[in-house]
């Protein structure tokens, strides 16, 4: 008898639930039993009809912040083992590209993403190379999906931000990204200011308890933030909102850094002339997703107990739910979810 399983399938505008064949085990691959998959701003991108990654086509099976149990690796599969529980980076590299040789696998011409060009999961089950998980013993599945995206990527940022020890940073955008960057920052950077632009009520009380002062959002948030902890040395935006990087602009001390993480198919308006930024020695810098050392790297930190992710996970739902899921990530009220998890081998509760 054939084996199948259950899976999601998006095209722009539709979320189906189907059943088909589990995917094919190749060569250093482990098959992974998902218990946790989140729900990403990117994968709302693409069912609303956004630009995919490079070489990905409609319909998708989504699902790149994915945590779950060894099931079956394949030979070449080293340093992982049947029955461990894992993480899955979202992005597989060439190994061989000019960049991936260079030791930069994160600008890899030939990347894979995981959920886009591979079958995602938001499944049963999902095969991925050996060498792109992190075993994570003893987290909850649903804390573990958060490391290589949500997590990893706002670390990645706050090392781009390269915040001093007793310095201040704003965060634009405290959501399923931003809100890791406050968590991080606060953990690497215990002396240094923290403010954040929120949009609500929630938002302000979510960010107070991470220990960063609410700002009323865009726009004039520049002002507001300088008035409440004075001019910062770093802003890190994950919002993606049109007014963000000119605000952040203002929020910036003489030699500040502005981190751009959010994504808009737009012009970038930094709301000053190009002496503005040479004059104050400003540096603009964008980052994308993250590496497999910087999933290492909160790998570490959440080993050694020193991340608190359990308040990220805003609710929890079975793989038949995967449409009323989606719609709650998507529309939810300002600042009240951060991250929406699917459990497609259990049942969360709804």
């Amino acid at each position: 008898m054939t084996r199948t399983m259950r899976y999601v399938q998006l095209v722009p505008g539709e979320v189906v639930l189907m059943e088909g064949p589990p995917p094919d085990l190749g060569p250093g691959d482990a098959r992974v039993h998902v218990l946790a998959c989140g729900i990403c701003g990117t994968d709302l991108h693409a069912l609303h009809g956004m630009v995919l990654p490079r070489g990905a086509t409609y319909p998708i099976r989504p699902g790149h912040e994915v945590a779950g149990i060894v099931e079956e690796v394949a030979d070449g599969a080293a340093d992982i083992a049947v029955g461990d529980l894992v993480a899955l980076h979202p992005l597989d590299v060439c190994g061989e590209c000019e960049a991936c040789l260079g030791g930069n696998g994160r600008r890899c011409e030939r990347e894979r993403a995981l959920g886009f060009h591979v079958p995602g999961g938001m499944a049963q089950e999902v095969v991925w190379p050996a060498d792109r998980m992190i075993r994570v013993s003893g987290l909850p599945p649903e804390e573990a999906a958060l490391l290589p995206d949500a997590v990893a990527t706002a670390y990645r940022a706050l090392v781009a931000a390269e915040l001093p020890d007793d310095g201040a940073l704003c965060v634009v955008g405290p959501g399923g990204v931003g809100t890791h960057v406050l968590i991080l920052a606060r953990t690497l950077y215990p002396a240094a200011r923290l403010a954040a632009v929120v949009r609500s009520r929630a938002g302000a009380e979510r960010v107070r308890a991470l220990g960063a002062e609410p700002v009323e959002g865009l726009p004039r948030s520049g002002r507001r933030v300088r008035e409440a902890v004075g001019a910062v040395d770093a802003v890190i935006d994950f919002s993606g909102a049109r007014d963000a990087p000119g605000e952040g602009v203002r929020m910036l001390r003489h030699g500040g850094r502005l981190v751009l993480g959010g994504v808009r198919d737009e012009p970038l308006i930094l709301g000053t002339t190009m002496s503005g930024i040479v004059s104050r020695e400003l540096t603009v810098i964008g980052i994308f997703a993250s590496s497999m050392d910087d999933l290492r790297a909160v790998g570490r930190l959440a080993a050694d107990g020193r991340l608190s992710l359990g308040g990220s996970v805003s609710r929890t739902f079975p793989l038949d739910s995967a449409l009323e899921a989606i719609e709650l990530a998507a529309h939810h009220p300002s600042g009240s979810i951060v991250r929406v998890m699917l459990a497609p081998n259990g049942h969360g509760p709804a």
